[in-house]
């Protein structure tokens, strides 16, 4: 219960907003105006429940409107298809998640360099998971025919591991370097 000195001050600010409002030109707060429920009871004459802000669907969304702007991904999507990304994306998206492709032992011996004319280049750590990686081209090419499409990737280009290079320094000897050390 309030008292009277309560209820004053909060009239008196009450009065205030409406002042500040109205040498704003803003519309002032109405006073007595009932915001949420039942304008009057039944019983007192009144209507059915006041209805505040905007419809909603059954499940307290709002109602889509048809003046509703598209969604970010669905822009993002059209505007991929219309400047003709899809295909660098897609070979950017296996080279990001070449652990999910071809799982995790396979993809801690191997590595995806670049996707170039459809051809995607690999090189491995050792001959020997080159040699596997090769054994396994097809299953490879059928997992990423299946996560990115099949007009993505149409073969794999697998390498073993790159020779070091014996040409260091100002003054090295010409050659050919050391053969059968590698491979």
């Amino acid at each position: 219960m309030t008292t009277p000195e309560e209820r004053d001050s909060v009239t008196a600010a009450y009065e205030h907003i409406r002042a500040v409002a109205r040498k704003r030109g803003a519309r002032p707060p109405e006073t007595g105006r009932v915001t949420r429920g039942h304008t009057r009871g039944p019983a007192a004459g009144g209507s059915q429940p006041r209805r505040i802000g905007r419809p909603t669907g059954p499940d307290g969304r709002a109602l889509g409107r048809p003046d509703r702007t598209e969604s970010v991904g669905s822009v993002l999507g059209d505007e991929i298809r219309r400047r003709g990304w899809g295909r660098p994306m897609a070979g950017g998206w296996v080279k990001a998640n070449w652990e999910l492709l071809v799982g995790e032992r396979i993809a801690r011996h191997s590595q995806v360099q670049m996707l170039k004319d459809k051809q995607l280049f690999i090189t491995c750590d050792s001959t020997a998971w080159a040699t596997n990686l090769r054994l396994m081209q097809r299953n490879i090419l059928q997992v990423i025919s299946q996560k990115v499409g099949p007009d993505v990737v149409a073969e794999l280009k697998i390498f073993g591991p790159s020779q070091p290079s014996w040409r260091k320094g100002p003054l090295h000897v010409k050659g050919r370097g050391p053969r059968d050390t590698y491979g």
